[in-house]
């Protein structure tokens, strides 16, 4: 894929999910974090299909693959994301993860991946009040982000969090406790509630209600990392209600991770 090819799939995507609104941006975005990951089939000339993942180091993930609904049958799907599969692996990742509707029960298991769990994506419906025990205040120093990030997450986010704040500046949350230490940090995207990772449950309370103080683009969304019943008590609590789920597959060896840590994901295509 190239970025001669953006408009084309953002149409590719918007057919396959059935909605009006273009995936441009966020496509865009996603396609520079690692743009030697990203792949389009093609049939007599015209692209019908794409897939793309972010490679984090330890392990890659696989997000906004789509195949133009007038192609979605005869193995188009299988073909490209088998072809995905070869180079990611010769990259040297045999850890891949995606998220998937329940549409993909069937598919991914054919090509390797198991189902870990089930994420849920939260949506505010009435706030509620809170009472704060960290500092939090907003934040640029995104390699004093990293460093605390990488132990929770298992790989290596310092493009996605830069990238990030240019898009959102001044959005970009910590929680600090009286030693100056980072408990936890949120990024206030305009519709998403993430990356959002604390190292307690009171820092990621703390860090939700100073987000929610900020202006965001209808009400705003969080999607949960699977079994954790803290953060999901925590949205409760909060006034959000579940809205959606996900499902959270793995090819290969699972990632390293703290996922009852994560409090957030930055997006379903980024983990």
């Amino acid at each position: 894929m190239t970025d001669a090819d953006i408009a084309e799939v953002d149409a590719i995507l918007m057919a396959a999910h059935l909605v009006q609104s273009s995936y441009a941006k966020i496509l865009a975005r996603n396609f520079h974090l690692t743009p030697d990951c990203w792949w389009v089939l093609e049939q007599d000339g015209h692209t019908v299909g794409v897939v793309g993942a972010t490679d984090f180091g330890p392990f890659a993930h696989i997000g906004l693959m789509a195949i133009h609904p007038s192609q979605q049958s005869g193995g188009v799907g299988s073909i490209l994301l088998q072809h995905a599969l070869d180079e990611l692996e010769r990259r040297g990742l045999d850890s891949i993860t995606l998220y998937s509707t329940d549409a993909g029960l069937g598919f991914y298991p054919r090509h390797g991946f198991v189902w870990q769990g089930i994420s849920t994506e939260w949506q505010l419906r009435k706030r509620k009040a809170h009472s704060r025990h960290y500092r939090i205040s907003a934040t640029k120093d995104i390699a004093r982000i990293v460093a605390v990030d990488r132990e929770v997450f298992g790989g290596n986010r310092s493009a996605l969090l830069a990238a990030l704040d240019g898009e959102v500046p001044g959005r970009t949350l910590i929680a600090e406790d009286a030693r100056g230490a980072i408990q936890g940090f949120v990024v206030a995207q305009p519709k998403v509630l993430g990356p959002f990772m604390a190292l307690s449950k009171q820092a990621a309370a703390d860090l939700l209600d100073a987000a929610l103080d900020l202006e965001f683009d209808g009400e705003p969304r969080v999607a949960l990392p699977d079994a954790h019943a803290d953060a999901e008590s925590l949205m409760a609590g909060a006034g959000f209600v579940p809205v959606r789920t996900s499902r959270y597959f793995v090819r290969g060896k699972a990632p390293v991770q703290r996922r009852d840590l994560m409090y957030g994901q930055a997006a379903y295509s980024l983990g």
